[in-house]
């Protein structure tokens, strides 16, 4: 996804529309709620909503905005996302589906494997549906790709 910048000369934000932008990306209550954060930036009650529509549509604050959630999406919330992957792979209680599709996640995000979804994939089936060998062969499946997590998990570590 690109930046939405538009042709216009980029115009810095002032301290209010800052503030507007910092409620309408990261304030609990207020998170994609252009009223809520134009009121929490301390513009009129009154006109909260039609400023707020107002400011979503200037270049500046929509890049802005754009910018705080790509800050959001590659720092704090990946970290997250890496987090709940891990404790994933770790659950042993959890299915050998959500563990398998964790792993591949992981492995894909990482470069190791592309992602192929063909008519024949036995995840497209029922447990019930399956027939011995498919069965067989997704639990090989599933042991391969948590040993690769695996051995990429203790790489990531030694590199640390």
């Amino acid at each position: 996804m690109t930046s939405p910048k538009d042709n216009q000369t980029e115009r810095k934000l002032n301290e209010q529309q800052q503030d507007f932008v910092l409620h309408y990306t990261s304030t609990p209550g207020a998170i994609g709620n252009g009223s809520e954060a134009a009121r929490r930036a301390g513009y009129s009650e009154k006109s909260a909503a039609e400023l707020a529509r107002q400011l979503l549509e200037k270049p500046h604050v929509r890049n802005a905005i754009f910018d705080a959630n790509r800050a959001a999406i590659s720092g704090r919330l990946c970290t997250k996302a890496v987090n709940i992957l891990e404790r994933v792979l770790d659950d042993e209680s959890a299915s050998l589906k959500v563990r398998v599709d964790a792993a591949k996640t992981v492995l894909d995000r990482a470069g190791f494997v592309t992602a192929v979804v063909s008519p024949e994939d036995p995840y497209r089936k029922s447990l019930s549906e399956m027939t011995r060998e498919e069965l067989e062969n997704v639990c090989a499946q599933g042991a391969e790709v948590l040993r690769l997590a695996e051995q990429f998990a203790n790489a990531a570590g030694a590199l640390n």
